[in-house]
């Protein structure tokens, strides 16, 4: 229907703007907005939307074309509204126009547009109206409903308009302004949805706080295999403390694909720095910040499948990266995996995964193959999230002391309760490496049965949701672990505390 042509001339000095909040109806994720105006007296609540529903049906009417109608910015905004939740976008936008120009200035206003426009197939003009909705929309706490559906229909005309990352970025700026945790969880789910149909994604995550041992150094400075003390160690072979700051940062492109197969290129990039405090300046020798210092580089290819009248998730990979640590060039890798799903369960589902990666080192003319398979098991009870995991290596090189089989097993617990108003998760783990042959001194020295390793490790994890930045909530970790080797060498205890950044969703 064609809007009528109503001219609707605007008289009087606008009023202070009324009090309102909206609330709103589930639509394909996101919320349609739906006016609910509260007035100091009943009686006239309900005798103006008498009066406001009866003007919207004679806009409607063949007498009513070509009408001058005499309406307060209010009564026109009040007039629009109703217009807006009859289902009459048309003659919403068309009033909603007029006020603008009248009240620039008037956040409802632009909100109104920001929700009619893309309706009526003009995705850009309601992106438009909601950035500037979201300037004039004032700050304060009671103002947060408002801010909040601004955003989220101004995040509606962003995907509609044809930018998901846009939609990203309102989606975000809403749950900032959440007016509670059923609202913040809805944008979250919403932001979830829009993220995995957006063709890039985009995820970063840093971590800096100090340690008690930045080189994976022996907590003590005898050297002993067995029971057999050969002397002390020195040179960097003791644990030495400092900080650790690390930072990680993924791309990924999804190129375009059926409802069951879909292929995604992607681009990684981690960085870790040390520095080692005066304290332990004596026992790191000539070891330096700068050596224990890591970085990699990596481009990949994916294709995710699903398979079967189950629809079972298959993901078959390859990553091709290059690696660097203490300032050198380590040499480039080559990693296969494949990753599906073996068991789906109502609230859970069983990975079972494997992967296979060579690593080249030119300048000493020597390669390394790690064999993994891994069996990962994610379950949901009520608000409490449980996933436990087993990984197996078989590590392969030309030196023997490159040459492992290993397990770990590790376990985490996301409780449904908080500390502090922070969300908590727990993990616990455990490990074994066996080198069946193992040389010390340069391979002057043959150990005997080779090297063996137990570890054990626990962790703690504060996501400090309620401080978050659009999304991004700062975590608090807490790490401790401890090895014990038949070579005192390899026998560490390393704690540490780190505060991040992380998305929470």
């Amino acid at each position: 229907m064609r809007a009528p042509k109503v001219f609707c001339v605007l008289s009087g000095s606008p009023d202070k703007a009324q009090n309102a909040t909206i609330t709103g109806l589930s639509c394909l994720g996101f919320r349609s907005v739906w006016f609910r105006l509260k007035e100091s007296r009943a009686k006239r609540r309900a005798g103006f939307g008498l009066a406001a529903l009866a003007l919207v049906t004679a806009l409607q009417s063949p007498a009513a074309q070509g009408e001058v109608l005499h309406l307060t910015p209010d009564e026109a905004l009040m007039t629009a509204r109703a217009a807006y939740l009859a289902g009459e976008i048309e003659v919403a936008a068309h009033i909603a126009r007029a006020v603008a120009l009248a009240q620039p200035t008037n956040p409802w206003v632009h909100l109104l547009l920001a929700a009619a426009e893309p309706k009526l197939g003009h995705a850009q003009a309601g992106l438009q109206a909601g950035r500037q909705a979201w300037k004039l929309a004032g700050h304060a706490k009671a103002d947060r409903p408002l801010r909040y559906e601004i955003a989220r229909n101004t995040a509606r005309a962003a995907l509609d308009a044809g930018r998901p990352l846009v939609a990203q970025l309102w989606l975000r700026r809403s749950l900032d302004v959440a007016p509670d945790a059923a609202a913040f969880a809805t944008s979250g789910k919403d932001l979830a949805l829009v993220r995995n149909r957006t063709p890039w994604r985009l995820q970063f995550d840093m971590e800096a706080g100090p340690s008690d041992n930045l080189n994976g150094g022996a907590e003590s400075a005898v050297f002993r295999i067995g029971d057999y003390v050969l002397g002390t160690l020195a040179n960097g072979a003791e644990a030495v403390s400092g900080s650790r700051a690390s930072l990680r940062f993924r791309a990924e492109r999804a190129l375009p694909g059926s409802a069951t197969a879909q292929t995604v290129l992607s681009f990684a990039a981690e960085t870790t720095r040390n520095h080692i405090d005066a304290a332990a300046r004596a026992k790191a020798g000539s070891l330096t910040s700068r050596d224990l210092d890591q970085s990699r580089l990596a481009f990949g290819l994916r294709r995710d499948l699903r398979l079967g009248a189950g629809e079972i998730p298959v993901s078959l990979s390859v990553e091709a990266g290059q690696n660097w640590a203490g300032g050198q060039a380590l040499g480039p890798s080559l990693t296969l995996a494949m990753q599906g799903a073996v068991l789906q369960l109502d609230q859970g589902t069983v990975w079972l995964g494997g992967s296979f990666e060579r690593s080249w080192q030119p300048a000493l003319h020597s390669k390394a193959d790690l064999t993994s398979l891994s069996l990962v098991g994610e379950q949901q009870f009520g608000q409490t999230q449980v996933s436990a995991a087993l990984r197996l290596e078989a590590a392969r090189s030309g030196h023997e002391n490159s040459t492992y089989n290993a397990a770990d097993l590790s376990l985490h617990i996301s409780p449904d309760w908080h500390i502090g108003g922070a969300r908590v998760t727990m993990g616990l783990s455990a490990g074994v490496r066996d080198y069946e042959a193992f040389s010390l001194i340069g391979g002057a020295v043959a150990v005997t049965g080779g090297r063996q390793d137990h570890s054990l490790g626990a962790s703690l994890d504060l996501s400090l949701s309620k401080f978050s930045v659009m999304g991004f909530a700062p975590v608090l970790s807490l790490r401790h672990g401890k090895t014990r080797s038949n070579i005192s060498r390899y026998e560490t205890t390393t704690s540490g505390i780190s505060l991040g950044i992380a998305s929470v969703f």
